[in-house]
């Protein structure tokens, strides 16, 4: 009796333990088929054509206004969290974004609050929705990791020429990494529009541990083809900041340390013990 009790819970603690060491990946798992969902529904409503789509008039009068104010408003938290124009009733993203380099999928919230940042990637306010167009830039902000999901945990990954894929409503549009910078949270000159380019940024935390006092920046412009040249300071590891890579990888052996040595223990308190 004593024996089948302690068995229960070995087991118990077993399971529990894995389970929380496990918890990130499933997670992620849970987040990423939420993401394929919101991708599958947006590929079966499309069919609008642009010109007669009121929602894609109002985004490319948007984008129209930012440029010629020169983003006179990109000036603090709040207008980072403004949603750039109101969506459909039944719509909750603009489209979703994909990082084949970072094996990630991610919904597009409009407006960089807190809630929208908890569920992907946001679309900063007063900055350009993604349309394709010349004269713009999409600045796409993501959590480096939020409760075990990655976001743009791995964003280090990425490299000059690296492909970045955004469908919107309408279409589909491919940018190329062209560029990684590492800025303080108040250079909004940084991320503006840059005249003549059809670009996206992503942004997020720097570095991965130490409460992200930096921003890192990915620019990436419209692939049409054009060969991305490579640049000398095209990695973190050529910049004057400390790359996170090590405390990533660390985080990762850490957990899978643990998980073997809990199965190691938990068959150890399973296993019945032989009589001498």
């Amino acid at each position: 009796m004593k024996h089948r009790l302690i068995t229960i819970v070995g087991w118990l603690f077993l399971v529990t333990s894995v389970g929380l060491l496990l918890y990130p990946k499933i997670i992620s798992f849970i987040k990423q088929k939420q993401s394929d969902q919101i991708a599958q529904e947006l590929e079966k409503n499309t069919g609008r054509r642009k010109n007669d789509d009121s929602l894609y008039q109002k985004a490319l009068r948007y984008n129209e206004k930012i440029r010629e104010d020169g983003q006179k408003d990109l000036k603090d938290v709040w207008s980072y969290q403004a949603p750039p124009i109101v969506l459909r009733k039944e719509q909750d993203t603009f489209g979703y974004m994909k990082i084949p380099k970072m094996k990630q999928k991610l919904p597009l919230y409009l407006g960089a609050t807190m809630e929208n940042m908890r569920k992907g990637a946001t679309i900063m306010g007063q900055t350009s929705l993604p349309l394709g167009k010349r004269d713009s830039n999409c600045v796409i902000a993501a959590h480096r990791g939020y409760q075990g999901i990655p976001y743009f945990r791995d964003i280090e990954e990425l490299k000059t020429g690296d492909l970045v894929i955004i469908r919107n409503p309408w279409e589909r549009l491919r940018y190329k990494v062209t560029k990684i910078k590492v800025i303080d949270p108040y250079d909004t000159d940084k991320i503006l529009i840059q005249k003549g380019k059809d670009m996206i940024t992503l942004l997020t935390c720097h570095p991965y541990r130490g409460h992200g006092k930096y921003r890192y920046l990915v620019y990436c412009e419209r692939d049409h083809g054009q060969k991305i040249a490579e640049k000398k300071n095209n990695t973190i590891k050529d910049m004057h900041f400390q790359s996170s890579e090590w405390d990533i990888r660390r985080e990762k052996i850490v957990r899978y340390v643990g998980l073997m040595l809990l199965i190691f223990f938990g068959i150890g308190i399973i296993m019945p013990k032989k009589k001498r």
